[in-house]
Parts: C-alpha cells; sequence; structure tokens
C-alpha cells in the first residue's frame, strides 16, 4: 500500500506540475490525444491505401476545395439560366445534356477521390459525406437515363440541392447550419409556444367571427348596408373563419403581414356594433403584439444566441472542474504518503493509511468524473479543448 500511495504522490506531483505549466489537459493524456488526433489516415498504408493519405491531403486542401466549390456554383448558375431562358429544356437539350454531364463526372471524381482518402470510418460519420452521395447518385442514374418508378421520379429534383454542398466548404456558411441545428431544440420549445397561442386565437376566431356577413352584406358605421362576399362565391366568416383549419391560417396570415389588414380585419371591426368594433380591436391587436412582435423576436433570439456562442462558459466550467478536482485529490495523496513513513510496527499508521487510501480512491472517482467531463468537450470542440491546453489556470481561456 505505501507503494501506491508512492506512486500516486508522484502522479499528482506531475499533475500538479502540469497544471502550473497551464498545461491542464495533461491531467489526461489521453483526451489530448484525442483533441490533437490526426484527421488524416495512417502514412504506413500498404497495398491499394498505399496512397490513402497523400490523396486526403490533396483533397482537403484549400486549393482543391475552393476548385470544387467553383464548380458548385457553376453547376448552379447553369441550372439557373437552363430554367430562365428554357424552362421546358427542349430549346437547346445538347446544351443541358452536355453541361449535366460535365458536372457528373466532375462531382463523381471528387467524391471517388472523398471515398478512397477517407475510407471507411472516417467518410461515414460525415452527413455532408452521406448526402454528397445521394446527391451524386441521383446525378448518375440522371445521366443514365435510369427510370424511377412512381414517386421516386422526383428524386431527380435532387439536382437543384447540390448547392448545398457549398457549406461543407464554407465555414461561415456551415457556421449558419450548426448554429441552427444547436438551437433547434430551443426553437421547438419556442415554436410550440407560438403555436399553442395561434391556436387559442383561432378557437375565439370560429366564435367571434364564423357567422359574419353570412347573408352577404354587413352595416358599416354609417348604418349603410355594404354587399361583401370573396372570389370564391362564400361570405366572409366562412371562408376565413369557418371552421379551426380555415381559422389557423388566416391568423398564420395576420402573423405574416399578408393584406391581413385590408383583407380580414377592416370588414369586421368598421360595424355599426360598437362592441364587436372595441372586440376586434383589441383581438387582432393583441395578436399582432404577442404573436407578430414577441414570441417570433424570442425565436431569433435564440438563434442568435446559438450563433454568438463559442462554447466559453463550458471551456471554463470544465477548467475549473480539473482543477478543482486536482486540488481536492492532492490533499488525500499527502496524507497516504504521509502515512506511509510510519513504521511497520505502528499499527496506527497502518490503518490510517488504509483509511486515507480508501478515501483517496473515492476522491479518485470524482476525478475521473471530472476528466470525462473534458472528455465530452474534446469531443464536442476540439479546438477549445486546444485553447486550454494553452491557457493559465485560473484565468479565462
Amino acid at each position: 500500500m505505501a507503494a501506491a500511495a508512492a506512486a500516486a504522490v508522484k502522479r499528482r506531483q506531475e499533475v500538479e506540475a502540469a497544471i502550473a505549466e497551464g498545461n491542464i489537459p495533461a491531467i489526461g493524456t489521453r483526451i489530448e490525444s484525442f483533441a490533437q488526433k490526426d484527421p488524416l489516415p495512417p502514412a504506413d498504408q500498404t497495398g491499394i491505401w498505399r496512397h490513402q493519405r497523400k490523396v486526403a491531403t490533396a483533397y482537403l486542401n484549400i486549393k482543391s476545395q475552393m476548385t470544387v466549390a467553383a464548380f458548385i456554383c457553376g453547376n448552379f448558375m447553369i441550372n439557373i439560366t437552363e430554367k430562365w431562358i428554357d424552362p421546358n429544356g427542349d430549346r437547346h437539350p445538347d446544351l443541358w445534356r452536355g453541361t449535366d454531364l460535365f458536372f457528373n463526372i466532375i462531382f463523381s471524381f471528387e467524391l471517388v477521390a472523398n471515398m478512397y482518402g477517407f475510407w471507411w470510418r472516417r467518410f461515414w460519420s460525415s452527413g455532408w459525406n452521406v448526402f454528397d452521395v445521394v446527391v451524386v447518385s441521383i446525378g448518375i442514374l440522371d445521366v443514365f437515363e435510369v427510370p424511377l418508378p412512381g414517386p421516386l421520379s422526383l428524386l431527380r429534383m435532387m439536382r437543384a440541392f447540390r448547392v448545398f454542398r457549398l457549406f461543407k466548404r464554407i465555414k461561415s456558411l456551415r457556421k449558419i447550419l450548426e448554429s441552427l441545428a444547436k438551437a433547434m431544440p430551443a426553437h421547438v420549445n419556442a415554436f410550440g409556444i407560438l403555436f399553442l397561442v395561434m391556436c387559442i386565437y383561432s378557437i375565439l376566431a370560429v366564435d367571434f367571427f364564423m357567422n359574419f356577413a353570412s347573408e352577404g352584406f354587413y352595416t358599416n358605421t354609417l348604418n349603410i348596408t355594404v354587399p361583401l362576399g370573396t372570389s370564391r362565391e362564400l361570405h366572409h366568416g366562412e371562408e376565413y373563419f369557418g371552421n379551426f383549419c380555415l381559422s389557423l391560417f388566416t391568423m398564420f396570415q395576420v402573423l405574416t403581414g399578408d393584406s391581413w389588414s385590408e383583407a380580414v380585419a377592416r370588414h369586421l371591426i368598421f360595424t355599426d356594433d360598437i362592441t364587436r368594433t372595441i372586440g376586434t380591436t383589441v383581438y387582432f391587436i393583441s395578436f399582432q403584439l404577442l404573436c407578430g412582435i414577441v414570441l417570433i423576436n424570442v425565436t431569433i433570439a435564440v438563434l442568435l444566441e446559438k450563433m454568438v456562442d463559442d462554447g466559453s462558459e463550458k471551456l471554463a466550467e470544465a477548467q475549473r472542474a480539473a482543477a478543482e478536482a486536482a486540488v481536492s485529490s492532492s490533499t488525500t495523496v499527502d496524507w497516504a504518503f504521509q502515512a506511509a513513513q510510519l513504521p511497520v510496527a505502528d499499527c496506527s499508521g497502518v490503518v490510517e493509511l488504509e483509511n486515507e487510501v480508501r478515501v483517496l480512491r473515492q476522491d479518485m472517482q470524482v476525478f475521473k468524473k471530472h476528466l470525462e467531463i473534458l472528455a465530452a468537450l474534446a469531443k464536442d470542440k476540439p479546438s477549445l479543448l486546444l485553447r486550454l491546453c494553452h491557457s493559465q489556470p485560473g484565468k479565462p481561456p
């Protein structure tokens, strides 16, 4: 047990030295190696894979990525031109087939290079690579004019989504999608609240306005009978608030601001019934204030928060947890080492040593949990862990 305590003290001294140097990830070398893991395949490959690392390096080169991005933009511009000057594709069919074949060949070679350079796990673990496979495969099927049955023929429309492959190569665009993905849970909550409020207002609207102008006319504030109908030969209340679904769609129109004041609300407000006028005014104004201003801006605020969040708080928390765990375990190790220096005949020293080693093991379990926090951080944001490697303890990274 004395040897174990001495070994623990030695490891603790190494940890303290790492913290003093600001190299906190040295607490767990596995974490640091994970953060600095080489994304390229090994260089000692043999057989058909002996050139894999070279191909992967060339593929990740900024010039290669920009060239592929230029081809993607060029293909997108060709698609726009085709649907602009030749929507049916019958005026210049050879031109469109030729350009489509050219880009499909380019993208197929690019996909093959990507597969070879990062096969197997590195390739399929990326969702962007899966998307590339789907889009390029559909393009190949279209080139060979493979007949697709039923609704599967609509897959040919996926060619228009090739431009989304730019998000994989341009960091600023990719950050937008990543921010949307991170904000999705909070967005679901915000949109859920918005939807519930819209449903409540839609139910009230059916009760309030369903029978408005049911006879084909209404009386305005000047006591003049005004004919009122819609272009679909329905009366106003029936078309806009005839049931829950119609009412919900109308409230969505009000939320978007699509001519709702003139088409929906003014007929309901300018009537000879002052109670209806006041109630309708309060109804639509409160809906716009609550849904159109407050709740919509909440969803925007959630998105902006995720876009500017660089994980600094999570990084600082992990750094503090590691430092506190290291300091906490230091005291236990020191007590254990002192007990280990007692004579063997001193039974009380042996008992004390056993107790302290037991406490040490419990403290190491807590320390292990803090290391797991760092491991999760390394998996989620390796770049932040690299910042942690060069930060000083007690200071913001």
